[in-house]
């Protein structure tokens, strides 16, 4: 009788709470207003969320984009006729973010969508990789190297590197190291090994290794506790 009183009581208190933020929504608390569609789309009340959220995000509430352009895209994953929103507020959302590169983001969620937008999704980006996005050349040489065109992935991976995504030199020389083009790889990893960096420098002996050029040198195993 006490867990049943308790539960009870606790209930009256949610609900006491779900009332009050609707009261302050409906005086036109944004606050409330977001926190409020917030709840709704938690409980996957989507139409009734938007009364609150469309006008916060239309006016550049940067966090109401983000809530509307993630439940969108969660629905679109199983149905079709959700993608148009989707898209809509992920582009949204790349602006109020005033950042571009945030499209990356957006044709990783088309790949994922319901119609597979694969095809459309590596247009786009191969075209912000051609306009200077280095995340975009980046991307680009991971789904080719997922999808196991390496030479594909060479490509991008370079121009990633030439763009000054501070990573891509490592996928680059592993996907040249894979492809057995290890004069290649080694004049990635040389500069940065040379640099200090340990993760080229043994990447460079695995490299020289092979080629005949070099001992076989393992990077050191985990620290013994």
């Amino acid at each position: 009788m006490a867990a049943t009183n308790s539960n009870s009581s606790a209930n009256s208190a949610a609900e006491e709470q779900r009332q009050l933020l609707r009261a302050a929504a409906e005086l036109g608390d944004p606050d409330a207003q977001f926190r409020l569609g917030k709840v709704l789309l938690e409980q996957w009340r989507g139409e009734e969320a938007k009364r609150w959220l469309v006008p916060l995000a239309e006016d550049g509430h940067a966090a109401a984009v983000q809530a509307l352009a993630w439940y969108a895209s969660r629905l679109a994953h199983n149905d079709a006729a959700y993608e148009a929103e989707a898209e809509h507020w992920l582009r949204r959302e790349a602006e109020v973010r005033q950042d571009p590169d945030w499209l990356v983001t957006m044709a990783q969620e088309m790949r994922r969508w319901a119609s597979g937008r694969v095809a459309e999704a590596e247009a786009l980006v191969a075209g912000m990789a051609r306009a200077g996005s280095a995340r975009a050349a980046g991307q680009l040489g991971y789904w080719k190297r997922r999808d196991g065109d390496l030479a594909g992935a060479v490509e991008w991976y370079r121009l990633a590197v030439e763009l000054g995504n501070r990573f891509a030199w490592r996928d680059l020389g592993g996907c040249l190291a894979a492809l057995g083009r290890l004069a290649e790889a080694e004049e990635v990893y040389r500069p940065r090994a040379d640099a200090g960096d340990s993760v080229a420098y043994y990447e460079l002996a695995a490299v020289l290794y092979a080629q005949g050029k070099g001992p076989k040198i393992e990077p050191p195993g985990p620290p013994q506790l």
